[in-house]
């Protein structure tokens, strides 16, 4: 399990990589130094699952596009297959890059962060594209519900 994250203290421990909410390959500061990450099995004993949060960094807003997205070091398909107290879990279908694990966890913005900066609003049952870079999910479209513009920008990216 990864976790992303960028307030200080966030309490989720994880295996893997932390990463950080973030923006669109825009001017955004490194990951915040006072996240930890601290390895642990995931709770229900099963196998490897990656943790995000998603909060607001300084982002601006571009275009999605494939050369925008060959900048992120983490993306993958995943399937919501429960949303809960501010997190969404994904089981993961597809990794195109970063460290593989079966499942991803990402805390879910704010409404306003939806709607401002274009982040994901997980739901339940859906499926999405999600991609970050130093440890920050991407906004501004770059992480999506899956759509055939979006399935097209990954798979140009990160060709099989």
């Amino acid at each position: 399990m990864r976790t992303i994250g960028r307030t200080a203290g966030l309490a989720t421990t994880t295996l893997g990589v932390v990463l950080l909410l973030g923006g669109c390959g825009q001017d955004v500061d490194g990951p915040d130094p006072s996240t930890e990450v601290t390895p642990v099995a995931p709770a229900d004993g099963g196998g490897s699952v990656t943790a995000l949060e998603a909060t607001p960094s300084d982002a601006r807003c571009a275009v999605p596009s494939v050369e925008l997205l060959r900048t992120q070091d983490t993306a993958f398909e995943g399937t919501v297959t429960e949303v809960g107290e501010g997190t969404a879990t994904l089981d993961v279908e597809r990794w195109y890059a970063g460290e593989e694990t079966e499942q991803v966890r990402v805390s879910t913005p704010s409404r306003e962060i939806v709607d401002l900066l274009l982040a994901v609003d997980f739901q339940e049952g859906g499926t999405y594209l999600v991609s970050a870079t130093d440890g920050q999910v991407s906004l501004c479209g770059l992480s999506a519900e899956k759509d055939e513009l979006i399935s097209r920008l990954y798979d140009e990216a990160w060709p099989s």
